[in-house]
C-alpha cells in the first residue's frame, strides 16, 4: 500500500494492520532527523528563552519566572554529552534577576555568576542580543538552543536566514522536575557521562569548602573574602546597568500591545529599582518618586519622560494616562 496516496482513509483498523509500517517510518524520520555529533563544534544557548518560565495563578493571571536553575540543567545536558557550550543572556534579564532575587519566582541567581566564573555564560549589553548569539553560531559553528522564531530579526538584519535556521533546534524540553531534554542530540566521541558526573560533584564539594572558609574567622577565610571584594565592587550597577533594567521591565510590561496604565509602569519601575515590595506602597519611603526619577535621569511629568526611557516607539491615550507599544 501507497502511504503518498492521498485517496486512502487512515480508519482505526487499517493503522492497527499497519502499525509495523507507521513503526519503521517513524523510526527513520528520527534517524534523519539527529544531530550528527560531528556537525556542530559548539552548543550556543539562548539563556532568555531556556531560564523564563511561564505559568498562571489560581485565578489564571500569567506570572512570568526566571529561575536559573534551568539554564544550569541544559548546560549540564551537553557537557555531559561531550559538547562544548556557550550561553548568552541579556543584561537587562540578568539585573532583573539579581534584584528581585528575594521574589518567589526568580530562582537561585547565584548560578548566573558561576556559569560566568566558568568562561560558560555571557552577560549581553546590546538591545540585540538575538544577533549576537546569532552572529556567534554563524562565526564559530554552532548549534543553537532556543525556540525564538526570530521574526524581527529576520525582517531586520541580512543574513542567511535559510542556513541559521539549519543550526537552530527547538526540539528540547525542561521538565517539571527541572531537568532538561533534547533527545534528537547525540554524544560526542570520547564523552563519558559517569566522569563529568563525578567531576560534577567534586566540584560542588570543593564551592561548599569554599562557602565555609567563607564564613569562618580564619586567615584563609579572610583570604578569599578579600579576594571577592572588587568583584563585589563591580557588580554595582552603573548607568548602562540602569538603562537595560529599566528597558527589560518596560518591555514585559508592554509586550501585548495593550494599553496599561502609567501607574503601573511607574510602580513597576520603582519596584526593581529601588528594591520594594510590589504592592506594599504604604511601607516604600515617601521619596521613593525623588529617588527612581534620580536614578533614571529625568524629570517631570511621566507623561513627558516615559517616552525617553521605552526602548520602542509607545502611544499615550488621549488624556495621558495610559500607554502602549506602537
Amino acid at each position: 500500500m501507497n502511504l503518498n496516496d492521498d485517496s486512502i482513509v487512515l480508519d482505526g483498523p487499517w493503522i492497527n494492520n499497519c502499525r509495523a509500517d507507521f513503526t519503521i517510518i517513524y523510526a527513520h524520520a528520527l534517524v534523519h532527523c539527529m544531530i550528527k555529533a560531528d556537525g556542530f563544534d559548539v552548543v550556543v544557548v539562548d539563556a532568555a528563552n531556556v531560564v523564563h518560565h511561564h505559568g498562571y495563578d489560581d485565578e489564571e493571571n500569567l506570572i512570568q519566572s526566571i529561575f536559573p536553575e534551568r539554564l544550569e540543567s541544559c548546560v549540564d545536558f551537553f557537557q555531559e554529552m561531550g559538547w562544548e557550550v556557550r550561553a548568552f543572556l541579556k543584561q537587562g534579564t540578568y539585573w532583573w534577576a539579581v534584584k528581585n532575587k528575594e521574589m518567589a519566582t526568580i530562582g537561585d541567581v547565584r548560578i548566573f555568576e558561576t556559569l560566568r566564573r566558568q568562561g560558560i555564560l555571557e552577560i549581553v549589553s546590546s538591545e540585540q542580543d538575538d544577533m549576537f548569539w546569532i552572529d556567534y553560531a554563524i562565526e564559530n559553528n554552532g548549534l543553537v538552543i532556543t525556540r525564538d522564531k526570530l521574526k524581527s530579526e529576520k525582517e531586520d538584519y541580512d543574513r542567511d536566514w535559510d542556513a541559521v535556521e539549519g543550526r537552530i533546534m527547538r526540539d528540547w524540553e525542561v521538565l517539571e522536575t527541572g531537568e532538561f531534554l533534547a533527545p534528537l542530540i547525540p554524544m560526542k566521541e570520547g564523552a563519558e557521562r559517569m566522569t563529568f558526573k563525578t567531576l560534577k560533584s567534586r566540584l560542588k564539594e570543593l564551592e561548599m569548602r569554599v562557602a565555609e572558609l567563607e564564613k569562618s574567622d580564619s586567615p584563609m577565610g579572610r583570604v578569599v573574602q578579600d579576594s571577592d571584594e572588587p568583584e563585589k565592587k563591580s557588580a554595582q550597577p552603573d548607568q548602562e546597568t540602569v538603562s537595560a533594567i529599566t528597558n527589560e521591565v518596560v518591555r514585559r510590561l508592554l509586550a501585548s500591545g495593550e494599553f496599561i496604565h502609567l501607574t503601573r509602569v511607574y510602580h513597576a519601575l520603582a519596584s526593581v529599582h529601588l528594591q520594594l515590595e510590589a504592592g506594599d506602597l504604604k511601607n516604600w519611603p515617601h521619596d521613593w518618586r525623588d529617588q527612581l526619577m534620580g536614578l533614571l535621569n529625568v524629570s517631570g511629568k511621566m507623561s513627558v519622560w516615559v517616552k525617553e526611557i521605552c526602548p520602542f516607539d509607545v502611544e499615550l491615550s488621549s488624556n495621558n494616562q495610559n500607554i502602549r507599544k506602537v
